[in-house]
């Protein structure tokens, strides 16, 4: 696999293969947003997340499960709780699709970074509508030694080392490259008034690669990567009354006095638990063949993910491990094949055409903790200390396979202009027999479990999409371009409602969704003047959705759940609405390097997204002008009863609203980049440099439905200065992120956090079970998330050879 490259040294130009071939990325008829292994280095990017602090619109989140990320650009969302790896967003590592959470592990010895926007699958891998994001890593270099390694030190316990080792075997012929990773922080340094344990996330990890060239023609490559990464973390939390002044919380809530959002606090009694285990295998094979070029790339990718979840967050119950475990095991295999020509054919025409095939087999074991509370029937006094019921839940094997023929083709009419047209067949087939609750895999394999009606999987889908493309070089200063394209994702079914019934119609409808569609449309200009010194780029584009699926925020939608009692109980989730999706943006970008002491660039992405009309999952039991009991179709502004929800609820568990005109993404509209250089020669092999990176995000009305969430516009500024020498031998420098230790709220739950407990009555003289009902405690406290502490540290850098 050719390997994208950093920028040529004497004429600054970023090398990309978005389009399965070297190309400058000014010449490319798309917007791609390079992030070289220079400027990783530059601006200590240690966490993929990170990425989105220099690629404007693109935010990346890990999940506090553990489990994948949620990703957003061009005004929509992928959010992995729903779609899985089915998103908006596709990750690749060496041309291979890889798990987002693998991606955002494994910062390290990574030799480029392209971030495509717009829909993508005619020439790559898996269809997705929003972009892709390829990771390419170093290869090994077959005629010199080299190494590295490079080490960080933060404020927060940040530790960060990393290096690697390159060995030509044979000369020219055979070299094999080891890197590995050792990474150590707080997470988001959020502690608890009730634990003395700290926040942490823990890496390690191993890359081994090897390249083999026997001739000219015939090219080998094989990679293998191993990554363990463990974490504890408190989730963040803040005083209602900070906010609402208004709201009662039960009489029992804890105190723990006022938390604001700078005391970076929880009050768990214990840390949530993760763990992420992979193992990853890559191999590549390349024929040059009568001016054709045979290209085949396999991956196989073993993944564990563990969670244990704390439930009581507002600790009603500290005594009490109330949690929600999660064991899930999958194993994910792609292969691709294709062809396409070195040199142009009778100077008109460039071609790809392949064969690609992607299935991800998995299975969860889940655990759902409860509190159960006895009672005296008719006075309701409690007998005895709560207890825990443990719930066991299901997800037998499924395999979701994906197979496709592609093929895409460019017409060259001289050197000025371009067409390019391409399409994918897809064949997707899944069969998963649904979620089980009250099923362990025993019990399943006995056939003594029951499926949850509404979430089998039984799918088998044909789709075809397409790419389309036009540039004109008006000359060598101005190039633009239009683009359409079109996408398709296979249904989704939403797990996480786990009421001990069958699910209800409504309840069906915000779980299992169909397959989504998208169009999109895109116009861009390119330009470069003063000899690549200025560059100035310019886009616009829209693009519709049909049956996007929309997940409710925060946390989540209140229904009436049936716990394990047969009792009505409110309960959360974050259902899922199919939705039709607007989506209208521009993205433009500066460069300009007067000289060689001196940098500047800033970028700037509008993305307006809308949802139109559509029918979205909501809370609703109350008239939100009277404050009566009944719906009223709008989401309600307090949070109701139990017995206020049944009486509105007419049999259902789950209301619905009438939705539309609201943002389909939490993200802002507007956000923006600002980064700079200026470098001084001291001596004849060193010279000193200051750097800054600005990012700028826009407000933002994060969750519609949530009228105490909305974040103002903000800025987060990090600068770098240090030494270098000036053939790249050594580097040490000092940083400082977020300088100005700006503390600005993100995003923040809808609801105060609560506890829900099981309440069993017992009658007199036999005690026997006289009624089942439960009790809502409400905290003073909600969840949320806002930007990183401050953090100064030291980073260092060595290395010799092909480094």
């Amino acid at each position: 696999m050719p390997e994208a490259t950093s920028e040529a040294e004497t004429t600054n130009e970023i090398i990309v293969q978005a389009r399965r071939r070297d190309e400058s990325l000014q010449d490319v008829p798309m917007v791609v947003n390079a992030v070289t292994a220079d400027t990783i280095n530059k601006l200590n990017i240690r966490s993929f997340s990170e990425i989105g602090s220099i690629v404007p619109g693109l935010q990346l989140t890990p999940n506090a499960n553990g489990i994948g990320t949620s990703s957003s650009i061009r005004g929509v969302n992928h959010d992995v709780n729903v779609s899985a790896e089915n998103g908006t967003i596709q990750y690749y590592r060496n041309d291979a699709p890889v798990p987002s959470s693998f991606v955002f592990q494994t910062m390290y010895d990574v030799g480029q970074i392209e971030v495509l926007r717009g829909p993508q699958g005619t020439l790559r891998g898996r269809a997705t509508p929003s972009g892709s994001i390829t990771i390419t890593t170093r290869r090994p270099d077959l005629s010199e030694v080299g190494g590295y390694v490079a080490g960080t030190f933060g404020s927060g316990a940040v530790a960060n080392l990393n290096g690697a080792m390159n060995i030509p075997v044979i000369d020219n012929v055979f070299a094999v490259r080891i890197a590995g990773l050792y990474r150590y922080d707080r997470l988001n340094r959020v502690g608890s008034v009730n634990s003395d344990i700290d926040p942490h996330s823990e890496t390690e990890a191993i890359r081994a690669t090897v390249r083999f060239e026997p001739t000219d023609w015939l090219r080998f490559g094989f990679l293998y990567e191993g990554m363990r990464n463990e974490g504890r973390r408190f989730d963040q939390i803040r005083s209602v009354g900070d906010y609402n002044p208004a709201y009662v919380p039960s009489s029992n809530a804890p105190d723990y006095g006022r938390i604001a959002l700078d005391d970076y606090l929880s009050v768990q009694a214990r840390p949530s638990l993760t763990g992420q285990t992979f193992k990853f295998y890559n191999w590549n094979a390349e024929a040059d063949i009568l001016g054709q070029r045979l290209i085949y790339a396999g991956s196989r990718t073993f993944q564990h993910y563990t969670s244990d979840g704390v439930r009581d967050l507002a600790n009603f119950f500290p005594d009490l491990e109330i949690s929600q475990a999660a064991d899930t095991r999958g194993t994910a295999s792609s292969h691709e094949v294709r062809l396409q020509n070195m040199d142009r054919i009778a100077d008109l025409f460039d071609y790809v055409i392949g064969y690609f095939r992607y299935s991800v087999p998995s299975r969860t074991v889940l655990s759902d903790k409860s509190i159960t509370q006895l009672r005296l029937a008719g006075l309701g006094i409690p007998l005895g200390p709560p207890s825990v019921t443990a719930v066991p839940i299901y997800l037998p094997p499924g395999n979701p396979t994906e197979e496709s023929f592609f093929g895409n083709v460019t017409l060259h009419l001289g050197e000025a202009t371009e067409i390019s047209s391409g399409l994918r067949r897809l064949h997707f087939k899944d069969f998963r027999d649904g979620l089980f609750i009250n099923c362990t895999p025993a019990g399943y394999e006995a056939g003594s479990c029951a499926r949850q009606n509404g979430t089998q999987s039984d799918v088998k889908e044909n789709a075809t999409i397409y790419s389309a493309s036009i540039k004109h070089r008006f000359n060598d200063h101005i190039m633009a371009y239009a683009a359409t394209g079109s996408s398709w994702r296979p249904p989704v079914v939403a797990i996480g409602n786990f009421t001990n019934a069958d699910y209800t119609p409504n309840e069906v409808a915000h779980i299992s969704l169909p397959s989504e569609t998208s169009k999109s449309y895109e116009a861009g200009i390119k330009t470069e003047w003063l000899d690549r010194k200025l560059i100035f780029n310019l886009t616009g584009y829209h693009q519709k959705y049909k049956n996007y699926p929309y997940r409710a925020g925060g946390a989540g939608i209140q229904y009436i759940n049936i716990n394990t009692a047969g009792a009505r109980s409110i309960a959360n989730f974050n259902f899922v609405s199919a939705v039709p999706v607007e989506v209208n943006g521009v993205e433009a970008e500066l460069s300009f390097a007067p000289s060689s002491n001196f940098s500047f660039g800033a970028s700037v992405n509008y993305a307006k997204s809308k949802i139109g009309e559509a029918l979205l999952a909501c809370t609703d039991a109350l008239n939100n002008q009277t404050g009566a009991v009944g719906s009223d179709g709008i989401p309600d502004t307090s949070s109701p009863s139990l017995q206020n929800m049944v009486d509105a609820y007419n049999g259902e568990r789950l209301a619905i609203c009438p939705g539309g005109k609201q943002s389909a993404t939490f993200q802002p509209k507007w956000s923006g980049v600002v980064q700079g250089e200026y470098n001084r020669p001291l001596t004849a092999a060193m010279e000193g440099y200051l750097r800054g990176l600005l990012s700028w995000r826009g407000m933002s009305e994060t969750d519609p439905n949530n009228r105490f969430d909305d974040v103002g516009a903000y800025g987060i500024l990090n600068l770098y200065g240090g030494l270098r020498d000036w053939g790249g031998a050594w580097e040490v420098s000092v940083y400082a992120k977020n300088i100005f230790d700006m503390t600005k709220l993100v995003n923040q739950d809808d609801l105060p956090q609560f506890t829900t407990v099981t309440d069993v009555f017992l009658a007199p003289p036999t005690f026997s079970v006289a009624g089942i009902g439960s009790t809502v405690y409400n905290s003073r406290y909600t969840g949320v998330s806002v930007t990183p502490p401050r953090e100064f540290g030291v980073t260092f850098r060595m290395a010799f050879g092909s480094r």
